[in-house]
């Protein structure tokens, strides 16, 4: 889905282990991820400014990882997030991970709330094609009325 990379790649203000394990992330040797992302995010306290971009990270690589707990670790450190989108697009791509995919539309529209030119989360939304609204909400989008209307929607939006 999205590329395993940070969008942001300033990180002259963050410490040596989290660089050190974006750096093991994009090569993919997840227990070293884990454990540079785990000191990251242990050697900050809560009121830190990158403590939930910390939290994110490491619960992504233990995902990847196989460890279930990195999912609640990236719900948490979304739960309180309000400037950086990374944090939200870590959390959909571990939703994605569990395919639960109304958890990844979510997370991505709230990362988008809290930073609506985040490349990634954009490219995430875009890739993963979310669906316009049925053209009659009211009933369900199996009804052969909304195939009826959509499918005379879409085409006259074509001509």
């Amino acid at each position: 889905m999205a590329p395993l990379q940070a969008v942001y790649e300033d990180f002259s203000a963050c410490c040596d282990e989290f660089v050190e394990g974006v750096s093991y992330l994009k090569d993919r040797a997840m227990p070293k991820a884990v454990n540079r992302f785990q000191q990251a995010y242990e050697s900050v306290g809560r009121a830190d400014v990158y403590h939930n971009k910390y939290g994110s990270y490491c619960g992504l690589a233990r995902v990847l990882s196989g460890d279930a707990t990195g999912l609640e670790m990236c719900r948490h450190a979304s739960k309180s997030e309000l400037h950086d989108g990374d944090v939200y697009l870590n959390l959909a791509r571990a939703e994605w991970f569990y395919e639960n995919r109304k958890a990844v539309i979510i997370a991505l529209k709230k990362g988008l709330q809290v930073d609506n030119r985040h490349p990634g989360l954009r490219q995430m939304r875009e890739q993963l094609g979310i669906r316009q609204r049925s053209p009659l909400p009211f009933l369900p989008r199996t009804h052969p009325l909304n195939h009826a209307l959509g499918k005379l929607m879409r085409h006259a939006v074509a001509v």
